[in-house]
């Protein structure tokens, strides 16, 4: 069946490849074949772990220059039409000059990509609908810490030279993910002119929400020298760069029935918040929680990249480099909120017209009602070190490329949570509808409470947690290629092998504190460092929110030794976890592991005719992965235990192999026109929390239930079926239209389920529940992408520097199979595929001046699975950026740039169910405006 229809979509296409083709082909002188040339040039080209995108090798003169817009767009057409696999490139406009910001921000410009927007920036990229996007840094699997890849926004643009988007793969790339890889490509000293280059940006990012300047730097140093012994490069880049953020909120979340039903026979439960529901709307679905909100903190990022190349002669060179990618982020968060139906009587409840979701409920507790205010400030932290040692060898009919790497990143967080409840808040309405935000949004009536006076506050409980995370890698590769001939079928042959070695680690762990002074929540002034409390509000045009007495996190921080003698003495019962400097681990989330793989390939690059020239590579990649997890089963004390807690370790192992094929073709119809198809296979392994062996046994509950990883989790695995027709034209101009079935097993989602027999777990015979990460049933994922760009040389005057780019993404279908016992809208949508996505800019460009404006769309998305109530799940709606930059160049050293995002003030809306049963709120967005300077020597 997938066959028959990826047949479909090629055949569908061979209409326009026919119009393109005669249209072209007019144009080109008669028997022009390319093919052999283009063998012949890849097949001693070095395997993708070494040049990942067949590049232009440019001549000793070349120069770190002002590419511009259309020399960017120019060079990124190269890679994508030169490439075996089918790719997708950005190419850095001028040093320290990516298009946007940070990597996913550029990214979004790309066909089939999609990105998350929080915290003012771009995050979370997924490729054709799916997450787990492989990173690599100059074709170098890189990852950091617990992680099996590393966040993108972390990497700054002021390093890249370009950034490539792998949507298929060959036998020499390394595996390791089901949607694509991100290759990022930073610079080398051979890349620039002969002797001493200098260059460096220095840029202000002004936000109109915390009224803030974000300052960014960057500086290059490199040379490139001929020497008795051949040509040294010399490269030194570094960068720093601060991220001010600050986003205001007003969300639900989780919704579900109130409070309590018995678990055993489904009957309300006397004297709960359930029981004072009339009967007929028992059933009725009201959110855990709603709120007003703000997050603001900043982030930092120091790198550095230094490289040494030493090109011997035209048959060997070598290189070594190591770097270094830092990251500091500070994020205080605050809701002023009430929990409408975990305690006291629920009344006034208004359904909507689906008879079943509530638009309003009130709650009433004479002892107060769930409500008051959540802070949470957090320090996060990661540290990324690389080393790379390559050696190129170049004979007249072999080549061969050999390096390794060791890297070795760290990451961790220290989190402070305060909870406060106010004193007689008795009573309290919640309109989870409210038109006071357009679109919809809660409204909270906290009657009569003055929330202006810090003595309605007490302090009803203090958390602290730590996370620390380590990881070290080894991987060393050989690839061999052999030319085999010029003009018959089987042009060269390549063939490898690599392994590679990982040891992480993870700890973590936190406490809780509930200090109490005479039976109650402890006062917010008597609190440490609630004589330092302030009140805060999110500031939103046209609403009227509410203000709130907090702690600010840095003040907690400094206060951090009273506030632990403090729960001490007011909470007896925590006083033993609250001696020490940071929470005692955490069994249960502490975890050791090592994993090897090793991996070898052969493929062929082929060539010939059949009507039209065919060129391509076929090959297959063998991987063998193999490890241990450690970590320890809980068992809280009880009677049969003799009140005793019964703490063992854990081993979880795993071997398995895979055998990938890959196949990619090229037909060239005219040097300019051509179709690219390819059929791939791919492995994604789980992440090393989820495959740890850990369980926490909860004897308590009737049933009992367990909270576990999951050893036996198996990898991810796809297979891909692509075609792409593209046409090349003018200067910077290409037409592409692709299409892709991606199918695929084994897709992770987290549930309750009942096992009749836990003895797995330490309670043979028994039945009850268990929570962990599950594999799902199959997925398929099936869509096209088209895109257009072009300067408008055909026009007269200054009117030929006009230029346009416009892509468009639709995902036909987006299906994973989960365990859900009945259809409904949205069932088996995928988390975060959205089923439109375009992308539209307009440029003018000269080598003095140019201008660039860009609209990117998203429609909605689910962001998450709801495991109870499924039709339920949150989505994230349509989202949309307008951008606009300018460039003036008044000297050739220096280029000065304006440049505004989110121009429109577009906001991020979400809801509840694909059938927008409830709205979950709104995030509201900074605009920015920012000026920079770019010089080069």
């Amino acid at each position: 069946m997938k066959i028959k229809t990826f047949l479909q979509i090629t055949s569908g296409m061979s209409a326009l490849m026919i119009a393109l083709g005669a249209t072209a082909a007019s144009a080109e002188s008669p028997g022009v074949d390319p093919a052999p040339n283009a063998s012949a040039a890849s097949a001693i080209a070095p395997a993708a772990q070494d040049a990942p995108v067949a590049a232009d090798q440019e001549a000793d003169d070349t120069d770190i220059i002002v590419y511009g817009i259309r020399q960017s767009l120019s060079k990124a057409a190269d890679k994508k039409k030169n490439a075996k696999q089918i790719v997708d490139s950005i190419v850095s406009e001028d040093v320290g000059k990516l298009p946007d910001n940070n990597v996913p921000e550029a990214l979004s410009r790309v066909t089939g990509v999609q990105i998350d927007r929080e915290r003012g920036q771009g995050q979370n990229v997924t490729i054709r609908g799916q997450g787990g996007v492989q990173t690599t840094i100059n074709g170098n699997s890189t990852s950091l810490g617990e992680a099996r890849s590393i966040n993108l926004a972390d990497i700054p643009a002021e390093l890249l030279k370009s950034v490539d988007v792998y949507k298929t793969r060959t036998a020499d790339q390394v595996e390791g993910s089901i949607s694509g890889t991100v290759n990022v490509e930073l610079r080398r000293p051979l890349d620039l002119k002969k002797g001493l280059t200098v260059a460096g940006s220095v840029r202000g990012v002004y936000e109109d929400i915390s009224k803030k300047v974000s300052p960014y730097a960057s500086l290059l140093v490199g040379g490139r020298w001929d020497t008795g012994i051949g040509e040294i490069g010399v490269l030194l880049n570094g960068s720093y760069t601060r991220t001010n953020y600050f986003e205001n909120f007003i969300e639900s979340e989780s919704p579900d029935v109130a409070c309590c039903r018995n678990s055993d026979t489904g009957e309300v439960i006397a004297n709960t918040p359930l029981a004072s529901i009339p009967v007929n709307l028992q059933g009725t679905i009201i959110p855990y929680r709603a709120y007003y909100g703000l997050e603001r903190g900043n982030v930092k990022r120091p790198s550095l990249n230094a490289v040494i190349q030493w090109r011997a002669n035209d048959q060997l060179d070598f290189v070594l480099e190591g770097g270094y990618i830092g990251s500091r982020e500070q994020r205080q968060s605050e809701r002023l909120f009430i929990q409408p139906r975990e305690n006291g009587t629920i009344t006034n409840i208004i359904v909507g017209a689906d008879g079943r979701t509530a638009q309003q409920v009130t709650n009433n507790n004479p002892n107060g009602v769930l409500a008051g205010v959540d802070s949470i400030y957090n320090t996060f932290r990661s540290n990324l070190y690389t080393t790379n040692f390559e050696a190129h060898w170049r004979g007249d009919r072999a080549q061969i490329n050999a390096s390794a790497q060791y890297n070795w990143s760290n990451d961790g967080y220290y989190f402070v949570e305060q909870i406060l409840r106010f004193r007689n808040q008795t009573s309290a309405t919640v309109n989870f509808n409210s038109d006071q935000v357009p679109g919809g949004a809660p409204s909270i009536s906290f009657g009569n409470t003055d929330l202006t006076n810090i003595a309605n506050y007490g302090v009803d409980r203090f958390q602290d947690n730590k996370g620390q995370s380590n990881n070290k890698e080894f991987a060393g590769q050989v690839d061999l290629t052999l030319q085999l001939s010029d003009a018959s079928l089987l042009r060269s042959l390549q063939t490898g092998f690599r392994y590679s070695t990982r040891d992480s680690d993870r700890s973590y762990g936190y406490r809780d504190g509930f200090p109490r002074v005479n039976g109650v929540a402890a006062p917010l002034s008597a609190f440490p460092g609630g004589n330092q409390a302030v009140l805060v509000s999110p500031l939103i045009d046209g609403v009227t929110t509410p203000q709130w007495f907090q702690i600010p996190g840095a003040v907690l921080l400094d206060n951090i030794g009273a506030i632990r003698s403090y729960i001490q003495q007011t909470d007896p019962g925590s006083a033993a976890r609250f001696a020490s400097e940071f929470p005692s681990q955490d069994r249960g989330q502490t975890w050791t592991t090592n994993e090897n793989t090793f991996a070898a390939y052969a493929q062929i690059n082929y060539a010939f005719k059949l009507g039209f020239p065919i060129d391509g590579v076929a090959g297959v990649r063998y991987t063998n992965t193999y490890g241990s997890v450690k970590s320890f089963d809980y068992r809280p004390g009880d009677a049969s235990t003799g009140g005793q807690d019964i703490v063992r370790e854990a081993t979880g192992r795993g071997n398995y192999t895979d055998i990938l094929p890959s196949i990619n073709a090229i037909v060239h119809f005219t040097p300019k026109v051509q179709l690219r198809l390819a059929y791939t296979q791919n492995v994604q392994r789980p992440g090393f929390y989820d495959l740890r062996p850990f369980a926490f046994v909860e004897t308590r509950a009737s049933p009992p239930i367990v909270f576990a990883g999951n050893p036996d989790l198996k990898a991810q695995r796809g297979t891909n079926w692509d075609a792409s027709l593209e046409y090349y034209f003018g200067r910077a101009g290409s037409i592409t239209l692709a299409g892709y079935i991606k199918s695929a097993s084994g897709y992770l989602y987290y549930s309750r389920e009942e096992v009749a027999d836990l003895s797995r777990y330490g309670l043979p015979g028994q039945s009850g529940f268990v929570e962990q990460q599950r594999n799902a049933g199959n997925g398929t994922f099936k869509g096209i992408e088209a895109s257009a760009q072009s300067f408008f040389d055909f026009l007269p005057g200054f009117w030929r520097n006009f230029g346009a780019s416009a892509n468009f993404t639709y995902l036909a279908k987006a299906r994973v199979e989960y365990p859900y016992p009945e259809d409904f809208p949205g069932a088996f949508d995928f988390p975060g595929t959205s089923k439109y996505t375009v992308n539209a800019a307009l440029y003018y460009d000269t080598p003095t001046f140019s201008t660039r404006v860009a609209y990117n769309y998203r429609s909605s998305y689910r962001l998450n699975v709801f495991v109870d109530n499924p039709e339920y799940s949150p989505y994230n709606g349509n989202t949309s950026r307008l951008d606009a930059a300018v460039n003036f160049t008044p000297v050739k050293f220096m280029t000065l740039s304006l440049e505004g995002t989110n121009l429109l003030g577009d906001d991020n809306r979400r809801y509840f169910g694909q059938q927008k049963l409830l709205p979950l709120g709104v995030r509201f967005q900074a605009r920015t405006l920012q000026a920079s300077a770019r010089f080069r020597f």
